[in-house]
């Protein structure tokens, strides 16, 4: 588990809660929609069965989130959350059996399959994050807003990341 790509994953966690925390921390439309975009993680990971890694890496990337942030461990649960459901929900959007989904590559699906995909991992995100950060049903609405604006925020980053590290075809 502690090999090479471990330690290369904790660099970019890393690089990823700095970013958060000094650009998209900066990052507010309308005062309802804040970009997540440390989540960019649970959904580029390459997954090669080391479910355990994945969910440790991404439960210190939450932390780091949280201790940055001081939030309280609100960022660390709904990354855990998110990673843990992942294959779940890429089982459900590509119909492929248990075999073909372990061996899960963000480049190898089809648009419409990464976009769907991509956007209910970050709402999922987003809405049990605010969730937690409000901890109150009567502001269900507000909430609502705000994770859907936010996870369409995040969502454009996203994109902006995925065309910008677009993995070239070698001849």
């Amino acid at each position: 588990m502690f090999n090479r790509d471990f330690v290369i994953n904790i660099f970019k966690i890393i690089v990823l809660i700095f970013l958060q925390v000094m650009v998209f921390d900066q990052i507010e439309v309308f005062s309802k929609a804040q970009p997540y975009f440390y989540i960019v993680f649970v959904i580029f990971y390459p997954q090669f069965g080391n479910k355990f890694a994945f969910l440790l890496l991404s439960f210190l990337l939450g932390l780091g989130i949280d201790i940055a942030q001081q939030t309280g461990g609100i960022h660390a649960f709904a990354t855990v959350f998110v990673a843990f459901y992942r294959n779940r929900i890429l089982h459900l959007i590509t119909g492929q059996t248990n075999d073909e989904y372990d061996r899960y590559n963000s480049y190898e699906l089809s648009t419409l399959q990464w976009t769907f995909l991509s956007f209910v991992i970050i709402l999922a995100h987003h809405i049990v994050l605010f969730l937690l950060e409000n901890f109150k049903l009567a502001h269900i609405t507000e909430v609502l807003i705000s994770a859907l604006a936010s996870t369409v925020l995040t969502f454009i980053f996203i994109i902006f990341y995925k065309i910008l590290f677009k993995r070239q075809n070698s001849i």
